[in-house]
């Protein structure tokens, strides 16, 4: 029987439900009965005391009535009030008379007599005194208002010998007449307040009734169940045990499906069977978990490994997950080194937002995607102030036929942008400037072949085709000079120089190349660089020749040279066109030329200060500019000073 039993929980659960049903049963019939006694007397009593409250409410509220019509057939004399004032008297007999059948204690016995008691007295002295006043006054045999009635008095009958102590009388003057009002209230005021005290008594008798049913319907629980569980407590220990393992390596399983689990002895019942089939799909489990981890993580590395920035979004919950690339783009450090699955970017979002240029256009292209199911466009946006330039597309990611979430592909453009700027400047820039010098050229051979000039001719012409060619070779060495730096074939032969001698010779060289400039030298003779010195000529004589060009009304032309610690700074200064904050910024890149119409009209390949810059760079100094639309430029340039005494004698 027992083996049998054990075999089967729901033969033991129904065993148990069967013992708990009948003890509840009984339990609460015999707590219900009790109970609905208890309550029952209870609003018996309850409904009684409401009844007589009422009652003597009522019966207060007729004496008052009673005593107001009274005082106004006293004061008007008409018999129609005087009828009403026997009306209440009738009713206030039978009331009386109510409370005196229904009187079951000594209080109630009082309130009866008390009330019987000032009726007696009012309808045999007051109403008798007051009818007698009336017909007297009708009658014209006295002559008072109402509110002195000092004769009245003698009208009131005599009762010496009444042994009525409890309510008196004065009879002296007839307005004292109304303490009968008092008595009359104070007795139904005690009576009240008496009936309040018992129905109070009654509530807290009938909540602790309520209470005390409550308290044995559980203790006989709980002595049911003590006794059953008493019985039952190894069988409940040794499925509870069970059950408590199963649960926890589930939690465990849940967490880390790699965790180590309690070992279970499977029971002969159904929790045995589950403990068993639990065993089972842990280990399936742990296997099929492995292989998820493993393939997650080799997705993950792949995403990571790519360059392109990738933002993977859940349309659910809208979590999103990118790969490293896009911390890269947005030149954020990285929130963790284990690359074994994508980051969430939740609080790394608004940040990354704040770089866009105009994040509700890019917004705009996520939400069709997302919302849409557009995914035949791309999107090219720019971000931290049109540094850079970024292409996005969008992609939908489908499980069993459902859209699951929509992954957006970032890559960074800036530089394919730049390129392709910088070829078609080339190609505009050296289009323009090389179609200029052949056509002077090609027009000027085809005179000199095809006609007969005068020696004064020829030789303007031949200087004028020597000029067109020294321009082309300018160009063309520029553009060579820009493709060794570039490819880092320049290396600059570092020697000793005076800055003094360097920069005095070039002022001489530019200063007889115009007529309308003046030129103002300030440097100090003691003053050296390292450097090479050809590449430091064509800094500095590009920087004149700039200050010379750009300047076509002459002026003033300074060369300022200051220390300042380990650094020498020379600015070159002129009263020329300026340049605007704009082109200010850019002016140092390669074939960036000014929009302004007087520098497109002055000319130039834009590549000029593009060599300076970069060979101040290979001398580990700076190129800078000062400028205002019309009041002229000033280019700062700054090298580390050397030794000259130290540099030759390591030489």
């Amino acid at each position: 029987m027992k083996r049998w039993i054990e075999q089967r929980i729901s033969r033991q659960v129904m065993t148990i439900f069967y013992i708990l049903i009948a003890l509840v049963t009984l339990t609460s019939i015999g707590t219900y009965f009790y109970t609905q006694q208890s309550i029952q007397e209870t609003t018996v009593k309850l409904e009684r005391i409401s009844e007589q409250r009422a009652r003597a409410t009522d019966l207060f509220e007729t004496w008052q009535s009673m005593q107001y019509e009274l005082r106004g057939h006293v004061l008007l004399g008409e018999r129609a009030l005087l009828e009403e004032v026997r009306t209440a008297q009738t009713n206030i007999d039978e009331q009386t008379t109510w409370f005196e059948e229904q009187a079951r204690n000594a209080e109630e016995v009082q309130f009866a007599e008390d009330a019987r008691l000032l009726f007696s007295i009012y309808t045999t002295r007051v109403m008798p005194a007051l009818e007698q006043y009336v017909i007297a006054k009708q009658a014209g045999e006295i002559d008072e208002s109402f509110l002195q009635m000092r004769t009245v008095g003698q009208f009131m009958p005599k009762n010496e010998t009444s042994t009525q102590t409890r309510f008196k009388l004065n009879s002296s003057s007839a307005a004292d007449m109304s303490a009968s009002i008092v008595d009359m209230e104070s007795v139904f005021t005690d009576y009240r307040q008496n009936l309040n005290f018992q129905e109070s008594e009654l509530r807290d008798a009938l909540s602790k009734q309520l209470v005390k049913a409550q308290w044995m319907w559980l203790l006989i629980l709980l002595g049911a169940l003590f006794i059953l569980f008493v019985g039952l407590q190894p069988y409940i220990l040794r499925l509870t045990n069970q059950l408590q393992t199963l649960m926890v390596n589930s939690e465990r399983l849940a967490s880390n499906p790699s965790a180590t689990l309690i070992p279970i002895k499977p029971l002969q019942n159904e929790v045995g069977q589950l403990s068993k089939a639990f065993n089972e799909m842990a280990t399936s489990l742990r296997t099929q978990q492995d292989q998820v981890d493993r393939e997650r993580e080799k997705t993950a590395r792949i995403l990571h490994t790519m360059r392109d920035s990738i933002v993977y979004t859940e349309l659910e919950t809208n979590e999103r997950f990118v790969n490293s690339a896009l911390f890269d783009l947005y030149e954020h450090p990285l929130p963790s080194t284990e690359r074994g699955s994508l980051y969430p970017i939740a609080m790394y979002y608004p940040m990354f937002m704040n770089q866009i240029d105009d994040p509700e256009r890019l917004n705009q292209f996520t939400k069709r995607a997302k919302e849409e199911g557009i995914f035949d466009e791309t999107y090219t946006y720019t971000m931290q102030e049109g540094q850079k330039t970024i292409r996005m597309y969008a992609e939908p990611i489908d499980l069993q036929n459902e859209r699951v979430g929509v992954i957006f592909v970032s890559r960074d453009i800036t530089q394919e942008t730049e390129i392709n700027r910088l070829k078609t400047e080339l190609v505009a820039t050296v289009s323009h400037e090389l179609r200029t010098p052949l056509t002077s050229i090609l027009g000027f051979s085809e005179l000199l072949k095809r006609r007969q000039l005068e020696n004064t001719k020829r030789e303007r012409y031949l200087d004028m085709i020597a000029s067109e060619t020294k321009r082309l070779e300018r160009l063309v060495s520029d553009l060579l000079d820009v493709q060794k730096m570039e490819a880092g074939m320049s290396v600059p032969d570092f020697k000793v120089e005076s800055l003094y001698d360097l920069l005095s010779d070039l002022l001489e060289i530019h200063a007889g190349s115009t007529e309308h400039h003046f030129f103002h030298f300030d440097c100090d003779e003691s003053l050296f660089v390292a450097g090479d010195p050809a590449q430091l000529r064509q800094v500095f004589s590009n920087i004149l020749n700039n200050a010379i060009k750009y300047s076509p009304n002459g002026g003033n032309v300074t060369v300022d040279v200051t220390c300042e610690g380990d650094t020498i700074q020379i600015g070159i200064s002129d009263e020329g066109l300026g340049i605007s904050e704009e082109d200010a910024t850019r002016i140092f890149d390669k074939f960036y030329r000014s929009a302004s119409e007087e520098s497109k009209r002055i000319g130039g390949t834009g590549l000029g200060l593009a060599i300076c810059k970069e060979i101040v760079q290979l001398h580990g100094g700076t190129i800078s500019v000062q400028s205002q639309l019309g009041e002229g430029t000033t280019m700062i340039v700054e090298l580390p000073m050397v030794d000259h005494v130290n540099e030759e004698s390591s030489s």
